[in-house]
């Protein structure tokens, strides 16, 4: 587990979802390894419909604060320019509407779709999603290959909760990596985020990778 000395609040808060695992969850899993040979998580639709919900707001928002402010606040050529600050506001605005408009439509339309999945097994760790004709690999690694599992803390404001990512670091040569456009590279290292949209907390996930883990590298 990565947990850098020099770091001593993201040490303390890993330990803290860690110590927050909910262990009856796990132990359902661990069971459903033994049984199955393999667990499978699979996404949450309430969050993504939340995560939806929020890009379209935000858009939204943005959209009414265009329709509503006259156009020569933001036209420095006007008489009416609300100076350069506005103008930057302006700027801050239109790349916040194409980040969040593309949340959106990922959110709504692509997601849903696509329908992620995260397998663990005897063998290693799978994310998988949907296409026609049947799921494509995202990412995989044998244990033999995971060389890390750790987690990331996503601090955020008030009102929004922290966040914490479930990491996998594993031997670029072992990982198999899904690319869109080319062939994937082979780095020497290749660390993997684990899905927040799983149905699993993210701090159960962590805690449950870990012991599979140790269980499979103790029987090598």
């Amino acid at each position: 587990m990565r947990t850098p000395p020099h770091n001593s609040r993201r040490s303390a808060d890993l330990q803290k979802e860690i110590a927050k695992a909910d262990r009856r969850r796990i132990d359902q899993w661990h069971a459903a390894m033994r049984r199955d040979g393999r667990v499978v998580l699979r996404t949450n639709l309430f969050k993504t419909f939340m995560g939806a919900l929020v890009c379209w707001l935000f858009v939204g928002a943005i959209i009414l604060t265009f329709v509503v402010t006259p156009g020569s606040t933001w036209n420095p050529l006007s008489p009416g320019f609300g100076g350069w600050l506005v103008f930057l506001l302006l700027v801050v605005f239109a790349v916040a509407l194409v980040l969040f408009g593309f949340g959106a439509m990922l959110w709504t339309f692509v997601f849903p779709f696509v329908r992620p999945q995260f397998v663990v097994s005897r063998r290693g760790v799978e994310s998988t999603w949907w296409k026609p004709g049947g799921r494509v690999r995202q990412f995989a690694a044998p244990w033999s290959g995971v060389v890390d599992i750790g987690g990331e803390f996503q601090w955020r404001k008030y009102p929004l909760p922290d966040a914490l990512v479930v990491t996998i670091t594993a031997h670029g040569a072992t990982a198999h990596q899904n690319s869109l456009i080319g062939n994937a590279r082979e780095p020497e290292m290749v660390t993997y985020r684990v899905l927040r949209e799983l149905k699993a907390r993210p701090r159960d996930v962590l805690v449950f990778l870990l012991e599979v883990r140790r269980e499979q590298t103790a029987h090598c």
